[in-house]
């Protein structure tokens, strides 16, 4: 129902946009660290509490995706939670995915910041339309960053 509503917006309200220029983006992440190396200590009863042990480092690494109508990717942009990039998180296999977008944040989320930034290094430099005086369309989720005042500037 509701991919049949996009649909249909999309080409009632949006459909004299080339499927080239619109693009849907999204984020996901996962967690490192946490089960690795842990013990669940409790009982089977859903009602008592159970207690964790072993490895409570964990980290939020969060990835952002972007697809055109008509397929073509967009160079995704990884987030990881620190201060700076560190040149030990790139080992040899990701050496061939050097030209990916990569950023931190102090909790490896997506904010108001990276959100500009990944528009400004990724969306309009992969985006731009042959011919300038085409429209683009970005479909976003309702997540705070993507509904921000500086997003909405830019």
């Amino acid at each position: 129902m509701a991919v049949n509503w996009y649909f249909g917006i999309r080409e009632s309200e949006y459909g004299w946009i080339k499927r080239e220029n619109t693009v849907n983006v999204d984020e996901g992440g996962i967690m490192a660290g946490f089960g690795l190396d842990s013990l669940v200590i409790g009982s089977s009863d859903p009602r008592r509490e159970a207690f964790l042990k072993g490895s409570q480092s964990r980290t939020w690494t969060t990835f952002i995706k972007a697809v055109t109508a008509d397929g073509r990717l967009l160079k995704p942009g990884i987030i990881f939670k620190g201060k700076e990039l560190q040149q030990q998180w790139f080992i040899d296999v990701f050496r061939k995915i050097a030209d990916w977008y990569y950023i931190t944040s102090d909790n490896g989320w997506t904010d108001n910041h990276i959100a500009v930034e990944w528009l400004k290094e990724v969306y309009l430099p992969q985006t731009q339309p042959a011919d300038e005086s085409d429209a683009r369309l970005i479909i976003l989720d309702g997540h705070g960053s993507h509904v921000s005042v500086g997003v909405y500037l830019f």
